[in-house]
């Protein structure tokens, strides 16, 4: 099989970042969280896998939710879990990808790892 330069033949995975707490800024990282997700995109590499995008999310007074088309100010998340981000991975395999999410640094949260339907 060949597989045009600009696609892999890996599948994708989305890992979501969940927080107690989210930073306003990146400003506001503890430099320890920090250097250790500018180090990610190598160690990810380095299993073989990929990182194909990845953001931060401002906190979730920032935004808004929409159920049965009402909108209403920040989260509907219950609890103490803000979500905080993602990454959108390449990995072999899902143990690959669990693989992935546990070298994801978080400050005082959790990672979730869920395969993406392919198109």
């Amino acid at each position: 099989m060949v597989v045009p330069e600009d696609q892999s033949p890996l599948p994708e995975f989305i890992i979501l970042v969940y927080e107690r707490q989210v930073p306003a800024s990146a400003a506001a990282v503890s430099p320890t969280v920090l250097e250790a997700h500018l180090r990610l995109p190598q160690k990810v590499a380095e299993t073989g896998g990929r990182i194909v995008t990845g953001h931060a999310v401002r906190p979730p007074s920032a935004g808004v939710s929409i159920r049965d088309n009402v909108v209403s100010g920040g989260s509907l998340l219950e609890g103490e879990q803000m979500f905080a981000g993602y990454f959108v991975v390449q990995a072999s395999d899902f143990d690959h990808a669990v693989w992935i999410g546990r070298m994801i640094p978080v400050s005082d949260g959790w990672v979730e790892v869920r395969p993406l339907i392919a198109a």
